[in-house]
């Protein structure tokens, strides 16, 4: 039977009614509590690590989420993070290039409703994790609302459905069909060591562009470590900016374009405005999503 460890970072799914609204407040014990038919499944250990709303998440917390993996890496068969919904995608993207190659199976999961109020869909999403992570495929992996989606594409589309999650760029890497983990995608092939990044650089800045934005803008930006421009579809720089974005390249910043669509992915060399965006040295972040081409730029990889 698979030993898993879960850490529990707060979020929704631990949430109670206060009178400022709902907050974080239910721990680990709780939260499996409601999960009568774990025991048959794996045994858990327990570590609450923080009780935050995920917005409050920083760079910073999710490192202490991926040294604490990291830490427990010898002692335990699997990874389940409790965690919010509305930043589950950046830390989900984050702690895939934190932990490269991971050689565990590590699933975050939160939900839209907190666990013990009438139909939330906390019990299902939290046992769903625990039997992904108990059948032992190595990965970063989020579980809700029974799919299973890679770490690295994962986007929130909705603020309040229950069906709030889809996969960009890619299908899901499998599905929870009658208490059964079915897996889409083959066993993946490491491909190098497993390892924990311990310096990350969150000196990046994304500006998302707008039909008028005033290209003196960026004239605050020159010298900005790297910034992302989110662009209009398959990608591109207005001419009207073309030349304050030439300065803010000439001036050291890395220039990066994603786009504003959440699938689909940047194609600068489809059109004349994104080959025009290319000339000047912007750097297409292609079929990434937001969120993990963030993390990746945290970690060095572009």
């Amino acid at each position: 039977m698979s030993h898993i460890l879960m850490i529990a970072t707060g979020g929704t799914i631990a949430c109670c009614e206060t009178a400022h609204g709902l907050s974080p407040a239910l721990d680990s014990a709780a939260l499996l509590g409601a999960l009568p038919e774990l025991s048959a499944l794996c045994t858990v250990e327990t570590l609450d690590l923080m009780q935050l709303d995920s917005t409050d998440v920083t760079a910073a917390d999710r490192q202490r989420m991926a040294q604490a993996v990291w830490q427990n890496r010898e002692k335990f068969d699997g990874f389940v993070l409790t965690h919010g919904t509305d930043t589950l995608a950046y830390t989900a993207a984050l702690l895939t290039h934190l932990l490269p190659h991971f050689d565990k199976p590590l699933v975050l999961t939160g939900s839209m409703l907190p666990m013990g109020v009438p139909d939330s869909d906390a019990p299902r999403n939290l046992l769903d994790a625990f039997r992904t992570a108990a059948d032992g495929r190595a990965g970063v992996y989020a579980v809700m609302n029974g799919q299973i989606l890679h770490g690295s594409h994962v986007f929130k589309q909705h603020s309040t459905e229950i069906d709030a999650f889809l996969s960009a760029n890619a299908a899901p890497a499998g599905e929870i069909r009658e208490s059964e983990v079915r897996w889409n995608t083959p066993v993946p092939v490491p491909s190098g060591e497993p390892k924990l990044v311990e310096q990350i650089d969150t000196h990046i800045l994304p500006v998302r562009l707008t039909p008028d934005l005033d290209p003196s803008f960026f004239s605050v930006l020159l010298g900005y470590p790297k910034v992302v421009l989110e662009a209009f579809g398959a990608g591109g720089v207005p001419a009207r900016l073309e030349s304050a974005v030439r300065d803010l390249i000439q001036s050291g910043t890395r220039v990066y374009i994603t786009t504003q669509c959440p699938e689909g992915g940047v194609h600068l060399h489809k059109y004349e405005v994104g080959r025009r965006a290319e000339a000047l040295g912007a750097i297409s972040l292609g079929s990434r999503t937001f969120e993990d081409a963030l993390g990746a730029l945290m970690c060095g990889e572009l």
